[in-house]
């Protein structure tokens, strides 16, 4: 059997993983911040109700803890994943715990690494960009990442039953996009669900309480990126690749019917 042929390969759009970019840049600069106005930090601490006192040498790790893990503890919940939330703790608070412990004191040093750390996740973010690889061929499409892991779906058109394409503001700005394959089993396909809930109660050792709650699931094209296809360039043109492919390969097998039918008519 013939090997697939290759119509297509694509990577990522340099701006499909601008959030994760943005993140990075966000830690450096407010390392930087923290380093040049540490002392304006440690006394502006001492005039707030909560930070006033002994506890105003400490102000700049509370404020670097907050302005650290929080944004990344939200782009863990928009992102629906903890590995956000575990880099922002890391940051915020165990790296000043280290360098304490060794140093015997955390500044200047914390800044220094965060500073460091930024441009490592800078660094690290365009690798994860580069790891994902998607290939068109004429039977099916071959999706890969090879980073800490490696992640390699491979799908043919005859199991695809639909095909999704996403454009967020950036990606209709810049002209890339998100192509999601959902095969007959499901794959491809996320669930967004709502929740509500009434409690009726009383006092103690009055009565007993009831509680009715309902729930209600949308499915909806969401999956990782290394399931589907991920911030293609031209997202338009590659959609119409994929879906005169996957015509090609539905009238195919007819042709070859009529093909058949027509050499045994004239064998006849």
């Amino acid at each position: 059997m013939e090997p697939p042929k290759r119509i297509l390969e694509l990577r990522p759009h340099p701006l499909a993983f601008a959030w994760l970019y943005i993140l990075w840049i966000y830690i450096m600069v407010i390392s930087v911040v923290f380093y040049l106005y540490h002392d304006v930090i440690i006394e502006y601490a001492s005039t707030i109700p909560l930070l006033g006192g002994w506890i105003s040498s400490y102000a700049p790790l509370i404020l670097w803890f907050i302005a650290s893990a929080v944004p990344l503890i939200i782009a863990s919940i928009i992102k629906i994943s903890w590995r956000y939330a575990l880099i922002g703790i890391l940051i915020g608070l165990v790296l000043p715990i280290i360098l304490w412990y060794f140093q015997g004191t955390w500044y200047p040093y914390l800044y220094y690494a965060g500073t460091a750390i930024a441009v490592l996740g800078i660094i690290g973010a365009e690798f994860h960009r580069r790891a994902h690889r998607y290939i068109i061929t004429d039977r099916g499409l071959i999706i890969e990442y090879h980073g800490l892991k490696t992640v390699r779906r491979e799908i043919l058109y005859s199991r695809i039953s639909d095909l999704v394409l996403e454009k967020g503001l950036l990606g209709r700005i810049f002209n890339y996009g998100n192509i999601v394959p959902i095969s007959s089993s499901g794959l491809g396909l996320g669930e967004d669900t709502a929740h509500v809930g009434v409690g009726v109660g009383a006092a103690k050792g009055v009565g007993a309480g009831v509680i009715v709650a309902g729930g209600r699931g949308v499915k909806v094209a969401r999956t990782r990126s290394y399931y589907m296809l991920y911030g293609v360039p031209n997202p338009e043109r590659v959609y119409e690749v994929i879906t005169e492919a996957i015509r090609g390969t539905e009238e195919a097998p007819y042709l070859k019917r009529i093909l058949e039918t027509l050499e045994k008519k004239t064998s006849v």
